[in-house]
């Protein structure tokens, strides 16, 4: 029946709702499609003899940070883990930008920019770990949770 047809005539919720209405399909088993497409009609038919959208060339956006991006990326200094609970919201690569700019404006050469770069964010993230570590007395009191417990089960 559908095979008859040409694609011109009609589209294919035409189409469903002829043989919906014909008895060709019963009513539970029309396409799962049919009853999204009836509640979210699309803004233009789509049909055969629509003319073609006129397509615009897409502008190549390309910010400064990108090339930088790919330079350190490209090395494999920016895939460093992101904290998504983080108040302040810098990710590796974000931190690694603002020690690059830093250092352009210092007049360190354009061929060493990067490594320099990765380095002092590297130590900077070391400088930080030392530092809340001894901040941190939950750690140690971890490790005595963990060894009291240990006691208790040993105990009897």
């Amino acid at each position: 029946m559908a095979s008859s047809r040409l694609e011109r005539i009609g589209t294919i919720v035409t189409r469903v709702e002829g043989l919906l209405l014909r008895g060709g399909i019963k009513p539970d088993d029309r396409p799962l499609w049919y009853d999204v497409y009836k509640a979210f009609p699309p803004l233009v038919e789509p049909k055969y003899a629509r003319p073609k959208p006129d397509i615009k060339p897409i502008k190549p956006i390309l910010y400064h940070e990108d090339v930088i991006r790919a330079k350190f990326h490209s090395n494999g200094y920016g895939m460093g883990a992101v904290n998504m609970l983080s108040p302040t919201g810098e990710s590796h690569t974000k931190r690694l930008l603002k020690q690059y700019e830093k250092l352009k404006r210092e007049g360190v050469l354009e061929s060493e920019l990067v490594e320099k770069s990765a380095a002092a964010v590297e130590i900077e993230r070391q400088d930080y770990t030392k530092l809340k570590n001894t901040r941190a007395p939950e750690a140690t009191s971890q490790s005595q949770i963990t060894e009291h417990l240990k006691d208790i089960f040993n105990e009897k």
